[in-house]
């Protein structure tokens, strides 16, 4: 009814995919780019999250367009399979006979010599499945042990995993703990910020055959807000704001129109721009830093090339403010770039796919990967990369660096924040990875059995936490060795067996004196961003 009125070809927005109304943003751009590398770097497995309708579909779409015409492809759409139905469809996918009744040792050998061949050949092979926060673990094994068959210089098979963020919460189960450290690519795909809004919105009228913008500046600010930035959503307000326009007379969209068709389309009620956004900076309490701490402190490496953002200290919080957060946060998409981070705050260089707890030994380091609140890292009193998710659906890694006066510092990214513990606790979604210090051997477990440096390092350790004198020369695990052990242990409310075990020796460290990082240590002063409450509304929302 409105393509006349807007002088409109078809239906711009339309929810069925069409190639040409494809728009690739710069992140659906960079997306895509993180995948073609993950390919060509051999890798077994590469990985794409992200919500529903950011255009993950679109981003694979574009990926099967651009793979060497020496790549076979098999995709696979629905994947709430059992690991014998996955591994019929994957050989289905590829024109596979196999024989019946199938069995799974069957279906891995008939991959397995069908790889073997295109292998010799020259053949690349890959594996695309969509929706796989729905696969079993024990599928997930299984297409891990799949990724085992390879020759010397590269893998027989290669798997792009696409799906929604849960997909990130199934791989850090410890049953999978090895397929997602054979994870060589992760990219998570956010919504459209407000200039790609735009931009989306005005491609999609031109290839309708409308040059003449529509939506007005404001219509624009509020659909980014009330779409959250989500092209089917976008689609949805759009068609309605159309309609709705067509109805009115109006051959322009405005701010109006656009939030009575976001209503009909969604339900979702604009509750109004900066001021909304204003009063969630406040209550985060975000004040953004000039720089940070880690190596001057501790004197272990000089200053890294860490990004600092500087910001003019009379800056109200507004939108400038809120999209430097943004980026932020989205540059902290990744769990493995936050230990990388964590491994320089203890002094340490380590490659971006060293950086787990499997090589923290060789730091001298131990780890641990638990569940637990804010309060239980804080009693633990170390640094910790912690997950965080928002209300909109967002999630990030950040590394928590120091807890004082109901102020928490968070390294996102390259960037420094400080965010107020309220704001911590709301988003705080209990996963968390801390590495400590361990005896200079490299033990987790001091016994009978141990060698005469460990039981020294034990007398010293359990001797200053009960602020006993401590004794030297000690080479043997005797009886008030292991009394200091057991009285340690029950105060610390452990299984008092006068081992000393990980969680003994942890605690040990907590309370050791060593200058390591700690979570309550002197951090310098910083400069911080002032707020009040003036704002400017022509920056518009963000």
């Amino acid at each position: 009814m409105y393509k006349a009125f807007f002088g409109l070809a078809d239906n711009p927005f339309s929810i069925s995919p069409n190639p040409k109304y494809l728009y690739m943003s710069e992140r659906h751009t960079e997306a895509l780019t993180h995948l073609l590398y993950g390919l060509r770097d051999g890798g077994g497995f590469v990985l794409l999250t992200g919500e529903v309708g950011t255009g993950k579909t679109t981003v694979s779409r574009c990926l099967r367009q651009q793979l060497p015409e020496d790549t076979d492809l098999a995709f696979i759409l629905n994947p709430s399979l059992t690991t014998e139905d996955l591994l019929a469809s994957v050989c289905e996918a590829f024109s596979l006979p196999y024989d019946q009744p199938a069995t799974l040792k069957s279906l891995f050998d008939t991959l397995h010599q069908f790889l073997l061949k295109n292998h010799q050949a020259g053949r690349k092979t890959l594996l695309v499945i969509d929706e796989a926060q729905h696969l079993l673990p024990e599928v997930l094994e299984q297409l891990r042990l799949l990724t085992n068959l390879e020759t010397d210089d590269a893998k027989l098979l290669q798997i792009v995993l696409i799906g929604q963020p849960e997909l990130q919460q199934l791989l850090r189960q410890p049953l999978l703990r090895q397929l997602a450290q054979r994870i060589t690519v992760r990219y998570h795909l956010l919504p459209l910020d407000l200039n790609d809004v735009d931009s989306y919105v005005r491609f999609r009228l031109q290839v309708a055959g409308c040059l003449q913008p529509i939506f007005t500046p404001s219509a624009i600010r509020a659909l980014h807000r009330l779409s959250g930035g989500i092209p089917r959503v976008i689609n949805l307000i759009c068609e309605r704001a159309l309609l709705g326009a067509y109805a009115a007379g109006s051959e322009r969209i405005n701010q109006k129109l656009l939030a009575q068709a976001a209503y009909e389309a969604t339900g979702v009620r604009d509750e109004g721009g900066l001021g909304s956004l204003l009063a969630f900076v406040f209550s985060c309490l975000l004040v953004l830093s000039a720089g940070w701490f880690g190596w001057q402190h501790w004197g272990v490496l000089p200053q890294p090339p860490i990004k600092k953002v500087m910001v003019p200290v009379q800056l109200p919080p507004d939108a400038k403010l809120l999209k430097r957060f943004d980026r932020a946060a989205n540059e902290a998409a990744y769990e493995d770039q936050a230990m990388q981070q964590l491994y320089r705050v203890w002094g340490f260089e380590t490659a971006i796919d060293e950086a787990t707890c499997d090589s923290a030994i060789r730091a001298n380091l131990g780890c641990i990967q638990a569940q637990g609140s804010l309060a239980d890292v804080t009693k633990l009193n170390y640094p910790a990369v912690v997950h965080l998710a928002e209300e909109n659906g967002r999630e990030m890694y950040a590394v928590l660096l120091h807890v004082a006066d109901n102020q928490a510092d968070l390294l996102l990214g390259s960037q420094h924040w400080k965010v107020s513990i309220e704001w911590l606790n709301k988003v705080w979604d209990q996963d968390y990875t801390v590495l400590w210090r361990m005896p200079e051997s490299g033990t987790t477990l001091i016994s009978k059995r141990s060698g005469a440096d460990d039981i020294q390092w034990l007398e010293t350790k359990v001797s200053q936490a009960l602020r006993q004198p401590v004794r030297n020369k000690v080479t043997r695990f005797d009886a008030p060795l292991e009394n200091k052990v057991r009285q340690f242990q029950k105060q610390e409310g452990l299984s008092a067996d006068g081992v000393a075990g990980e969680q003994t020796l942890l605690r040990l460290s907590i309370r050791s004196r060593e200058a390591v990082p700690r979570l309550n240590g002197r951090i310098p002063a910083q400069q911080t961003i002032a707020t009040n409450d003036e704002s400017d509304d022509s920056e518009g929302a963000s």
